[in-house]
């Protein structure tokens, strides 16, 4: 039987940059393929690698055949081509393939916004990325704060930020709170320590989620599962002032309008369970993993001399990934950034491969003072885009070449990463968090600080999807996640 019709018309487009990790099950090897852009895969026989080498939009399928011809016979050529069309890996064009590619640093309409009302606070914490503490000169007005929250469209589901410092100590805190959630319809996260919560402040909050018509959350900081580890980070007596502030959020019936922050170091890291089990009995709604950034009041803390080795790190991750629990959602920083999901998590049973993606201006910063920055954690004045206090907008911010020169930057870091460069896992990561690596080096040109978990979580995605569909004893040829599976602590 001769080739079909539509062999000598049809010009498949493979991405050249496909990523593959060579898996192996019963004594044979096939290629874990992955397109970068679009993050379909599939495991196909490793001759799919000939074929991919032809498959560049100009070439007809047919031509393909025969120039493949030494390693695969036509019906063979084919099915493949049939095989690697439906799992997304072959196109009609590269403009085709292009368009339904994410890269990994982007931009576009901000989410929602940051906004620190203050930077007064009442504690002062070892890892405050803002070294808040005092009221800065020249802050901004009431006028300014409403202004701010004016930015973003009203009843458009955008999420605010209101934070400080602790955003309780100003004035008139609760009125910006009402004003966002009940006049604008933005839903309000209110970023607080939680250190002698005003009873009033949370019945006023009860009040505005009683409305339907806004919605606030309260997110509490706790730095471990009891004082000893808490206290050293926040200060003596935080502790037991965040249980009575969680005990009267149960109380009012706010529990799962709560959502408990944690930022895990080497002091720390063996009480996730813990923290857990204290989310759990207060009945709160979520509970989010993170690690400080060397800036603000940690500015002197290097991330080595706190951070939990690998195997301890990406076994906290395991454990994340294995709870399951529709009353208590618990996520974290453990997997890198990394993603597949719409809600920007990490699944192993997601159909799509996880990536670093970088929504750059996804949730921009407006500091005490009105300062315009395109990301919450970036702090450093020579980030900054703009002042609210003259006029500007978001629009107008991130229409300024001087931000899309600091998106350039983050595109082009990895020319200057030697490890990236040499990565197989390059284009799903791109050099993997530049705020992280800003805040920690004062630039972005080095290696990212969780360079080896993020691996670790790419790697473990691919055995977990192997072995669902080749069989339990499916494993990755040069296997990483074993490797650092025998590290872990007994």
């Amino acid at each position: 039987m001769g080739l079909p019709y539509q062999a000598f018309f049809s010009r498949p487009y493979v991405a050249p940059n496909l990523i593959r990790r060579r898996v192996g099950h019963g004594g044979l090897e096939f290629d874990f393929t992955i397109d970068p852009g679009t993050q379909h895969w599939a495991i196909l026989d490793t001759r799919a690698r000939a074929y991919a080498r032809h498959a560049n939009g100009k070439t007809r399928l047919a031509d393909i055949v025969t120039a493949v011809s030494a390693e695969m016979c036509m019906d063979d050529v084919l099915m493949l081509d049939a095989d690697m069309r439906a799992a997304g890996l072959s196109w009609q064009s590269m403009r085709e393939q292009r368009q339904a590619s994410t890269p990994v640093y982007t931009h576009g309409d901000p989410v929602g916004m940051h906004l620190e009302i203050t930077n007064a606070c009442n504690l002062s914490c070892k890892h405050c990325y803002v070294a808040s503490g005092t009221a800065l000169p020249n802050e901004m007005t009431d006028e300014d704060i409403y202004r701010a929250i004016d930015l973003l469209p009203p009843f458009s589901g955008m999420q605010l930020a209101i934070s400080g410092g602790e955003p309780i100590v100003r004035k008139n805190c609760m009125d910006f709170v009402r004003y966002a959630a009940m006049d604008c319809g933005h839903r309000v996260d209110l970023y607080t320590n939680a250190w002698k919560f005003p009873r009033k402040f949370a019945e006023a909050i009860k009040h505005i989620n009683e409305s339907a018509i806004g919605h606030v959350r309260i997110q509490m900081s706790l730095e471990g599962a009891g004082g000893q580890t808490n206290d050293m980070v926040r200060g003596v007596g935080t502790f037991s002032e965040s249980m009575k502030s969680l005990e009267m959020f149960k109380e009012l019936g706010l529990q799962k309008d709560v959502v408990l922050f944690a930022c895990v170091t080497t002091s720390n890291i063996h009480e996730v369970d813990n923290l857990i089990r204290i989310a759990e009995e207060h009945g709160v709604g979520q509970l989010v993993f993170s690690q400080w950034q060397r800036q603000g009041h940690a500015e002197n803390t290097p991330w080595a001399s706190i951070a939990p080795s690998t195997p301890d790190w990406v076994a906290a991750g395991e454990r994340i990934l294995a709870y399951n629990n529709p009353n208590l959602r618990v996520y974290g920083n453990f997997h890198g950034d990394i993603r597949n999901t719409s809600e920007g998590r990490l699944d192993l049973d997601s159909p799509l491969f996880p990536k670093h993606i970088f929504f750059f201006n996804a949730f921009p910063r407006i500091t005490p003072q009105g300062n315009i920055l395109a990301d919450q954690l970036w702090v450093s004045p020579s980030w900054f885009l703009g002042n609210l206090k003259d006029g500007m907008t978001l629009e107008q911010a991130f229409r300024q070449s001087k931000f899309h020169a600091q998106l350039d930057m983050m595109r082009e870091r990895t020319r200057h990463i030697e490890e990236c460069r040499a990565c197989r896992w390059h284009d799903v990561c791109e050099g993997g968090s530049p705020g992280h690596t800003h805040a920690e080096y004062g630039h972005m040109n080095a290696k990212d600080l969780f360079c080896e978990s993020r691996m670790y979580w790419f790697d473990r995605y691919v055995e977990h999807q192997a072995r669902k569909l080749l069989g339990p004893e499916a494993r990755i040829i040069e296997d990483r996640v074993a490797e650092i599976r025998a590290a872990e602590p007994a």
